[in-house]
């Protein structure tokens, strides 16, 4: 089949499979032809035998049984469970935690993406447009912004034409999301969205990040900040979420981490600082970055490390401060590639960052 159940909505309020409450849904397959499985936000076992090149595609908790003989494409962003024996070539891209229970298959498998977001440390703009944990389709946002607003510090001089430059800084940088919630609410079901929605943007709570799946390698800083004001419909509503970036630059999602000499790679467009560790046994180490040479006066004893903060200048060993035996220099990598020069006992961890 081209897709299962095209065009049909099950118990549903969107367009998607019960959207309403939890359901679970079990395909059992032993087709010869090439299956498609999309837009599912639930729970989903699934039974493959066939032969046919298979496409999922969702959003769920996934038990997946494969014995079928030919490629298939898995891509999810919640946690699966898989046990292969089929004999080709799978992908499968997901932003969870896997768990690859049983590997009998004789195919090359390729584990793209491997990620699992927390709702106490994450808000989440799914493949399907839908923000997580809050379960609201996103209508649009305005991470499009060019650049973050500016800070210009000028002083003006009488009798003397226009202004004096002390430079620029970047403000907060506001993100904003327009929502919308599902049509076919009930009074009660849309008093229990507000509550829930207020329970996990509560900025009591501190600092989340916020990741785009279509972009998903950057992290947005982000923290309610203002008011929300809703439009009521009778079985829906619909509210922009503000959004405040305190941080306004956008991070990486993942840490680049070098061992040893070799080349740092900053793929971001601003300079960023970067964690050193050196591990001990080491007397008077010293580490060439790019033109700028680090150097410690002391001895690392065997079991602990020095660790070097560029971005926040710090100096510390096994917790304690010894900047007074550090040469107090803190480079930041610019965007392109710094070469290194240390020990194997080193390692730098990098964070690339965007405007």
């Amino acid at each position: 089949m081209a897709k299962y159940n095209s065009g049909v909505l099950y118990n549903s309020k969107k367009n998607s499979y019960n959207s309403a409450n939890f359901y679970i849904i079990e395909v059992t397959d032993y087709g010869n032809f090439q299956d498609i499985i999309s837009n599912i936000i639930d729970t989903i076992v699934v039974t493959d035998n066939s032969f046919g090149n298979d496409s999922i595609s969702a959003i769920a908790e996934y038990n997946i049984n494969d014995s079928g003989n030919s490629n298939d494409s898995v891509n999810m962003s919640i946690s699966p469970l898989i046990n292969d024996s089929g004999i080709s070539n799978d992908t499968i891209a997901i932003v969870a935690t896997v768990e690859l229970t049983k590997d009998f298959g004789g195919g090359i498998d390729s584990i793209i993406e491997c990620k699992k977001y927390s709702a106490d440390m994450y808000f989440v703009v799914d493949t399907e447009g839908i923000l997580q944990p809050l379960g609201v389709m996103v209508l649009g946002d305005s991470r499009k912004d060019l650049l973050p607003p500016t800070r210009d510090m000028t002083e003006e001089i009488p009798g003397r034409h226009g202004e004096i430059d002390f430079g620029t800084e970047f403000k907060a940088r506001p993100l904003e999301l327009h929502v919308a919630t599902i049509e076919g609410l009930s009074p009660l079901e849309k008093e229990e969205l507000r509550r829930k929605c207020a329970m996990y943007l509560n900025p009591t709570t501190g600092t989340k990040k916020l990741v785009f799946l279509d972009d998903p390698d950057k992290e947005y800083n982000v923290k309610y900040s203002g008011k929300i004001t809703p439009t009521n419909q009778p079985t829906w509503f619909d509210f922009t979420i503000p959004f405040k970036m305190c941080d306004p630059l956008i991070y990486d999602g993942n840490e680049t981490v070098l061992v040893g000499s070799g080349t740092l790679n900053n793929t971001g467009t601003c300079e960023t600082g970067i964690i050193i560790e050196v591990a001990g046994p080491s007397t008077n180490p010293f580490i060439t970055i790019g033109s700028d040479t680090l150097a410690y006066t002391g001895t690392i004893p065997e079991g602990q490390k020095l660790i070097i903060d560029t971005e926040l200048m710090t100096a510390k060993l096994n917790g304690v401060n010894v900047l007074a035996d550090y040469n107090g220099v803190f480079p930041k990598i610019k965007p392109g590639q710094t070469s290194v020069t240390s020990g194997s006992n080193v390692t730098i961890k990098l964070k690339s960052k965007w405007l």
